[in-house]
């Protein structure tokens, strides 16, 4: 058995989240508190209590999804499950580099409580927008993108087969959308807050590249399939780059996938709210045992299943 966590990312946040794990787990408690300290602000009691409205912005979905991605590994930890590799989509990237030793745990939670407020300033509210393309493959949906004719879109996460996700201005993802329905693909707006993984987010990823020249990065203690290349890097030195990149490229999610299966592994785990992960990998894996841990529940399945 070769396990991997997948780390979730935005948009997987709902209310309650995590809290009867950490009701259960000391381990994952001890995340939340981290969460509080490093940020002088409850997460805790935004991810437990929190409505949905308050979860869904921007400034307080990344570090309460990080937190809680983190607290469900270090559950599976507590009860002696450890990784042989890690991938985190978007967000999710960050909480794969914490667990792995290359961002230590009390800068990683400012960091992307940074990145979250840059994002979302990057571009004025209503300017950009994002949709998933369901159906056809990744080549029809970027001739959708590249027969807009007035403004900018592009593909910015290659999630699953049949499932690639488009960004960029508000109008512009509209005119994609109606092309790519003349090839009987489906368009679905998503709600997020900006356009992310796209060149829009340049501003972003530069305020990014400021703060990352201030902070230290350290080789990850296991491989971690970064974003931007479906790739394991393991040089310390690349990782505040590629992490730059990552603001403002398309997260190649479906070939890290792929990649890690070639790689051996066979097992993965979704750590993290929701089952969009595990969702896009039970479409990406044929034979693949696909676990998770989004609560008390699911790590008890989950520690039952793997014995």
């Amino acid at each position: 058995m070769k396990i991997a966590f997948m780390f979730s990312g935005q948009g997987a946040q709902f209310p309650g989240m995590m809290k009867d794990l950490c009701q259960a787990e000391p381990a994952s408690m001890a995340v939340f508190q981290a969460a509080d300290r490093a940020l002088g602000r409850g997460i805790s009691q935004l991810s437990f209590e929190g409505t949905q409205e308050e979860l869904n912005l921007t400034h307080n979905t990344q570090p309460c999804v990080l937190a809680a991605d983190l607290a469900a590994a270090m559950a599976l930890k507590a009860h002696g499950i450890e990784p042989d590799g890690a991938a985190g989509f978007s967000l999710g990237e960050y909480a794969a580099l914490a667990y792995a030793g290359a961002l230590p745990m009390e800068d990683v939670f400012e960091i992307i409580q940074y990145r979250a407020d840059s994002m979302q300033a990057a571009v004025a509210p209503g300017k950009g927008a994002m949709a998933a393309m369901l159906g056809g493959t990744p080549e029809q949906v970027e001739a959708a993108c590249a027969a807009v004719t007035e403004g900018y879109v592009v593909a910015a996460n290659y999630n699953c087969p049949g499932q690639t996700v488009i960004s960029g201005e508000a109008e512009a993802v509209d005119r994609a959308i109606a092309i790519a329905r003349e090839s009987r693909i489906r368009g679905k707006k998503l709600a997020v807050s900006a356009p992310f993984h796209c060149a829009l987010m340049e501003p972003a990823a530069r305020r990014l590249e400021a703060l990352f020249a201030e902070k230290t990065f350290a080789a990850p203690t296991i491989p971690v399939y970064m974003n931007v290349d479906a790739a394991v890097n393991a040089d310390a030195a690349a990782i505040p780059g590629l992490l730059v990149r990552q603001a403002m490229s398309p997260v190649r999610w479906m070939q890290t996938l792929l990649n890690m299966r070639a790689d051996g592994f066979d097992t993965f785990i979704e750590c993290g709210p929701g089952r969009t992960l595990s969702g896009l990998a039970a479409k990406t894996l044929e034979g693949a045992t696909i676990l998770r841990v989004g609560d008390a529940e699911t790590l008890k399945e989950t520690l039952e299943a793997l014995g």
